[in-house]
């Protein structure tokens, strides 16, 4: 019995379009002829097998592929052997394909991924492109992926993919396919933001309109991730397109969804990374047997802000160690427009600062907020305001920055309860007291504020607030606050839950009662964040008056302490 033909083999080149041998011709262009042999062609493809003796085929057109091509793929089924290049490959690959010679396409997987294999950082777009265009060919005529994958997986590879492939094969993107634009979006998905940057540079550069390819580029980026990365460009961008002359309602809402959809994605995610930061900081508490922690932003100094602009300004407070919450950046703001912007700008003063760009920076209030990680405000904080210098700028914020204002129960108001003033049971805080003795204060948490606890413990939750003089020259000057761990100095019917106490996100103020009405609180809300000089005493015939920015308290002045978290 003859042995089984194994392929690839020798059946002899020399044999290849032999008037002898040939009973089947293949048409090529031009009107050019090449005989073979089908019971050779036969031993590599089923399909040669059914072609001429099923079907009784004797002719073949091959005018879809070049001659070069059809001659190198008819010559390695007779050799065994074939040398491809960049011209032939597409054509013999597709002809492998189409007639289902496995060895041959094999060998052609194996070309292409030796050429993928040599890309580096160095290679040349024209390269590049010449890999990704025959990848994609071989998915959209041959339903074979890969190709493609390898590819994409090379590309990915590199360090300066977005330089010397993304930005040259995206310039002209609004005449790309769909089917491009998603394997774009698949080697940009770690970073996304070089397609916002080449979609803006597309607008500047040729006044572009909002195309059917911006549309899906941004219902497909990963927009989040973008304002994570670089939240300015994107402000930009869409800032950008919205101006546009001829963006239909229907773009406009879709633009709007998007950016809306992305900013509750950037604010749940930065929640999550705030939840766990403060779960390391209970680890760490209780690793470290921790008693006290010390509130850190009370009485900071305002100076390193003095002489910025209104946008300096801004920047500053993004990479500012200070700014620690919400509540000092409103304050700080404020002050900012009050007294340092409305002293050295000559143009316009800090009222009207606040008049002409309300809108602007009350969202940038909102910006940076996220960019911070800030817990929203208490609606209560704004409510303290409801009369007096500050009382415009609070109706502003609720009205036109209502995203910076919480409207859940993760926030709240809190009044200390005193337990003890120098080591005494006391029923009152005077003013003087937080910057001469030590005072304790209990901080019962409402309802709402514990409800996702679980609190199983009888009593209260909440936490023990101490305050210790800090004297200057034997006068008082400040107060150092720290939130108590230790369970010992605790009244029976409160217990701390550390892990919802962040004391960054801790502000306190100090509130002094109505002269007409000692019922009421509030009136003269005065924070601690930014006296970085302490209080001033300044002696009077009848008594000391003391100065908090920005009011005067009385030496036996009733107060309350208050906390926002």
């Amino acid at each position: 019995m003859a042995p089984k033909v194994v392929v690839p083999a020798d059946f002899g080149i020399e044999n290849l379009h032999c008037e002898f041998h040939g009973n089947v011709v293949f048409k090529l262009q031009g009107g050019e002829d090449m005989k073979a042999n089908s019971l050779i062609l036969s031993y590599h493809s089923s399909v040669f097998v059914r072609l001429f003796l099923e079907l009784n085929q004797s002719v073949l057109e091959m005018d879809d592929f070049s001659n070069t091509s059809v001659k190198s793929f008819l010559g390695a089924l007779y050799s065994g052997e074939i040398q491809l290049d960049r011209e032939s490959f597409r054509d013999v690959n597709k002809m492998c394909h189409v007639f289902k010679v496995d060895w041959l396409s094999r060998r052609c997987g194996d070309y292409f991924a030796s050429l993928v294999g040599d890309v580096s950082t160095s290679t040349d777009y024209q390269t590049l492109l010449f890999l990704f265009e025959e990848a994609r060919f071989c998915l959209k005529t041959l339903k074979c992926d890969q190709l493609l994958d390898l590819v994409v997986q090379k590309i990915c590879s590199l360090e300066n993919r977005v330089e010397i492939f993304v930005q040259p094969y995206m310039k002209n993107y609004t005449q790309l396919e769909t089917s491009q634009l998603d394997t774009m979006l698949q080697i940009t998905r770690e970073n996304p933001v070089p397609l916002l940057t080449i979609m803006k540079h597309n607008y500047i550069e040729n006044g572009s309109r909002f195309h059917n390819n911006d549309a899906y580029l941004l219902e497909n980026i990963d927009i989040c991730k973008c304002m994570h990365e670089n939240e300015h460009l994107l402000e930009e961008t869409f800032d950008m397109i919205l101006e546009s002359a001829d963006l239909s309602r229907e773009n406009e809402r879709l633009l709007n969804k998007l950016y809306r959809k992305a900013s509750k994605d950037f604010k749940r995610s930065n929640y999550s990374a705030v939840q766990e930061q403060q779960a390391d900081t209970l680890i760490e508490i209780q690793s470290l047997a921790v008693k006290k922690v010390e509130i850190a932003n009370l009485f900071v100094s305002f100076e390193s802000f003095e002489g910025l602009t209104e946008f300096s300004f801004f920047d500053h407070c993004l990479i500012s160690p200070q700014m620690s919450n919400l509540y000092m950046f409103i304050e700080g703001l404020w002050i900012f427009v009050d007294q340092i912007y409305d002293n050295n700008s000559k143009e316009i003063g800090g009222d009207a600062l606040m008049t002409k760009y309300w809108t602007a920076i009350f969202h940038s209030i909102e910006y940076i907020r996220l960019k911070k990680n800030w817990k929203k405000v208490s609606p209560e904080y704004l409510s303290n305001f409801a009369s007096g210098f500050m009382a415009e700028y609070a109706s502003g914020l609720r009205t036109i920055a209502p995203d910076i204002v919480s409207q859940t129960n993760d926030t709240c108001k809190l009044v200390g309860k005193i337990i003890e003033i120098a080591g005494s049971v006391k029923n009152e805080l005077h003013f003087s007291d937080l910057f001469s003795r030590h005072v304790r204060l209990a901080y019962y948490l409402p309802q709402n504020c514990t409800t996702k606890l679980c609190c199983s413990q009888t009593g209260y939750c909440g936490f023990i607030l101490e305050t210790e003089p800090v004297l200057k020259d034997g006068n008082p000057h400040k107060f150092k606050a720290y939130i108590s761990f230790d369970t010992s100095k605790y009244p029976d019917d409160l217990h701390a839950h550390p892990e919802i106490i962040d004391i960054n996100e801790m502000h306190l103020m100090v509130s002094s009662y109505d002269e007409s009405d000692f019922t009421k609180m509030s009136l003269h809300p005065c924070s601690l964040s930014w006296n970085g000089n302490g209080v001033q005493i300044q002696e009077t015939l009848k008594e000391s008056l003391w100065y908090l920015y920005p009011f005067w308290f009385e030496t036996g002045e009733l107060v309350e302490l208050v906390v926002f978290m």
